[in-house]
């Protein structure tokens, strides 16, 4: 009988070290703020005591085995309540308000993570980045208590002595060197709360594919595309509000964002296998407002400052429209044919850039040259004219050429856009203008030169 009572209270070992973890933590609440050196030393003391039980209790019950449910809620919440030891920090100032609230913050972010996995049935252990945080935060909270200015009491006990010598060598310390530990905890913080959000969030899409984390994994990966797709939207939805209320020049600047952006999406997806009918259909809508609304919308704009006449600005509604037709027409195509090696028709990011170039040129927006432009930028996208592709494109050695000048000419007329001084010359967007007319044109040699 006595035997078993003794087994019993020894089953209750680690929880008593995690009670006492508790307590600790109150006794330093009630200790600070102190004014002493002696009672520096004995909070600092206490709090290493405390630090240690938050070991020991947990390798108690490991090593001989008497885990139980209380002290799987006991453990948790007793290290939230050691974290609040940064209180009494913040009110004897040696750390700020911001760096306690992102520390605190997290400890109950976590917790409230642990809960909803919790009630999936699932028990999550500390992570290696929950480990090096503990293992960082808690000495540099120590240090933080040996900080505090107080005043000095000479008859210490002598084992105290050693402890007073450390706490006068710390307070030499510089202050950038607390500002370095300090922030360099907020950083671990963070990267451990980003860690466990992730492995939430990760663990929440592969219940929703009934565990499969192939499908998961998958799905997950289209986000990476349709981010840039969603980009490209953003920026031809702005541009042609821009451009609606004239302000062209930074209309293009975000079309040709979106022109990088539309760039990168379908390659992404090829490449990370993440291509969807949601993407597809993403993709298509967004090229739809930047490479057809926005520069059709320029194009009415342009008839509208070069001419007061009536019948000549009706005339460039109706070429607004019909530069808008081509380009859905153009992109239905691509629709129902796919992705191929070579583009049937113009590109309408190439057609948009070419429209947008010219509208801001002071030499190319003048009505006689821009309307034939147009007009022949619309015939080229509905055509089925071969163009190729960037792929193809880039290992034919006159486009490896051609890519350098249109590469530098890019940038200058980015930074011609943004209004830096290093890129007022004359003739940028003329010659970029140019550059792109000789992938337009190309096609058309290339089948001649075939022919003879």
């Amino acid at each position: 009988m006595k035997r078993n009572i003794i087994q019993k209270n020894f089953r209750q070992l680690a929880n008593l070290i995690t009670l006492s973890r508790v307590a600790g933590v109150f006794l330093i609440f009630f200790l600070t703020p102190y004014t002493t050196n002696f009672w520096l030393i004995v909070t600092v003391l206490l709090y290493i005591v405390v630090c240690i039980t938050d070991s020991i209790d947990g390798w108690v019950a490991r090593k001989f085995n008497i885990v139980s449910d209380i002290g799987k809620i006991l453990d948790p919440l007793a290290d939230k309540i050691l974290v609040l030891v940064f209180l009494p920090l913040l009110e004897m100032q040696a750390i700020s308000s911001f760096p306690v609230f992102i520390i605190l913050a997290r400890e109950y972010a976590i917790m409230a993570l642990r809960i909803g996995w919790a009630k999936h049935g699932t028990i999550v252990g500390a992570s290696l980045s929950g480990k090096i945080k503990t293992a960082i935060t808690l000495p540099v909270c120590g240090i933080l208590f040996a900080r505090i200015p107080v005043t000095e009491v000479s008859n210490l006990p002598l084992f105290f002595v050693p402890f007073n010598e450390l706490r006068r060598w710390i307070f030499t310390w510089p202050h950038w060197v607390f500002t370095i530990l300090i922030w360099g905890t907020i950083a671990v913080t963070l990267w451990s709360f980003f860690d466990y959000f992730g492995s939430y969030i990760w663990q929440e899409y592969v219940r929703k594919f009934d565990g499969d984390e192939v499908k998961a994994k998958r799905f997950l990966r289209t986000f990476i595309p349709n981010a840039f797709s969603m980009m490209n939207l953003i920026c031809g939805s702005s541009a042609a509000v821009l451009a609606w209320f004239k302000y062209y020049h930074f209309a293009v600047l975000l079309i040709i964002l979106g022109i990088l952006f539309d760039a990168l999406d379908g390659p992404l997806a090829r490449k990370l296998d993440a291509a969807s009918k949601w993407g597809a259909n993403l993709d298509s809508k967004a090229d739809f407002v930047s490479f057809g609304i926005t520069p059709a919308i320029i194009i009415y704009q342009i008839f509208a400052i070069n001419t007061h006449q009536f019948g000549v600005l009706c005339f460039g509604i109706v070429l607004a429209i019909f530069y808008y037709a081509s380009v859905q027409y153009r992109l239905r195509r691509f629709d129902q044919t796919g992705h191929t090696p070579y583009f049937e028709g113009l590109p309408s990011p190439v057609g948009a850039s070419m429209v947008l170039v010219a509208a801001i040129s002071p030499y190319l927006h003048h009505l006689r040259f821009f309307v034939p432009v147009i007009i022949i930028i619309g015939i080229l996208m509905v055509s089925k004219i071969s163009y190729p592709h960037l792929s193809i494109a880039s290992k034919k050695n006159f486009f490896k050429l051609l890519s350098v000048p249109a590469f530098i000419f890019t940038i200058l007329t980015i930074l011609k856009l943004i209004g830096s001084q290093s890129a007022y010359h004359s003739f940028v967007y003329e010659i970029l203008f140019g550059l792109i007319c000789v992938y337009v044109v190309f096609p058309l040699f290339q089948k001649l030169n075939v022919r003879h």
